[in-house]
């Protein structure tokens, strides 16, 4: 166990190395100045002395390789450069929206677990029920339901008519509800006709079959033989599922108005800051890469044949 669990710790460094230059490279060879976007957000007019004093004082004036070993220098010392619009350290900007955001996905990431698995197991021991329908229902919705179109419906119906949640902003949990059901909305959807799909499979296994014939039944049945084997490929998907909540928060934070990254990164890109969409990229890498590796090390404590097979 040990062994595989280094094995996998492993290939986050060379993974990080490889996704941060290919992130630096596509932004500095897209065709657009980056010199040119920096003199813009400054209100400077880019006459030919303007534009060779902003490449020198920005560093563009040297190789590309150099650039990139230059930035990544810096990023191992956490130090993300500065924004070209406000002037400050992106550092302690990122940390506190991405922390607002953290908030948000959090929640979101609550609503799927705990939706999703209630959902599906009901949806797969009543099959071809009332509930199952219905489940399946609610699932077909949360798959076709835009995120963004589903905020502005929370709004309508929670704070518009109803007058129990806020609409906008940041505060307690009331303003986090929406937002974050919004997000987490479709990945509930496919999370609950995940589990149900595996545990169906698995109903019919030869082990399930042995424990009946020890009298084993009911919810023992259900949780300890059925939904432990079928939660594998779920545990793939909550994981993948992290990645996809943390693209939806960028959406649906505009919509509510919410001090996450989404207004920070949309507002990045509008004015083409370089170092801001380039720092938010290598976080997004960071997070996707993290995920995937814990979701690595949840295999091992789920499946022992895994651990048996490094031993």
């Amino acid at each position: 166990m040990r062994k595989y669990i280094f094995k996998r710790a492993l290939l986050v460094l060379p993974m990080l190395f490889a996704v941060s230059f290919i992130i630096f490279f596509m932004l500095r060879l897209n065709g657009t100045d980056a010199a040119m976007s920096f003199l813009n957000a400054s209100g400077i007019a880019p006459t030919d002395e303007a534009l060779a004093v902003a490449k020198t004082q920005l560093g563009l004036d040297k190789p590309l390789l150099e650039q990139y070993y230059l930035w990544l220098k810096n990023v191992a010392k956490f130090n993300l450069g500065v924004s070209y619009i406000t002037g400050r350290q992106i550092t302690p900007d990122i940390i506190y929206y991405f922390s607002n955001s953290l908030k948000l996905i959090a929640l979101a990431l609550c609503f799927t677990l705990g939706l999703s698995l209630p959902l599906g197991v009901l949806s797969a021991v009543f099959k071809d029920k009332f509930i199952d329908y219905l489940i399946r229902f609610f699932s077909f919705l949360g798959v076709c339901t835009p995120n963004f179109w589903l905020g502005f419906l929370l709004i309508s119906l929670f704070s518009v008519k109803l007058g129990w949640l806020p609409p906008f902003g940041s505060g307690g949990i009331s303003h986090l509800l929406m937002p974050a059901f919004a997000i987490s909305f479709m990945s509930i959807a496919i999370s609950a006709r995940l589990i149900r799909a595996n545990m169906l499979e698995n109903m019919h296994a030869r082990h399930v079959g042995y424990a009946k014939m020890r009298g084993i039944k009911g919810a023992r049945l259900v949780l300890s033989h059925i939904l432990r084997n079928a939660l594998l490929p779920v545990v793939t998907a909550i994981g993948m599922h992290f990645g996809e909540l943390v693209g939806a928060a960028i959406v649906v934070e505009n919509v509510f108005a919410y001090p996450g990254t989404g207004s920070f990164i949309v507002s990045a890109i509008i004015n083409n800051d370089y170092p801001v969409i380039l720092a938010f990229m290598l976080l997004m890498a960071v997070i996707f890469i993290l995920s995937n590796l814990i979701i690595d090390l949840c295999y091992v404590w789920i499946d022992p044949r895994i651990r048996l097979g490094y031993k």
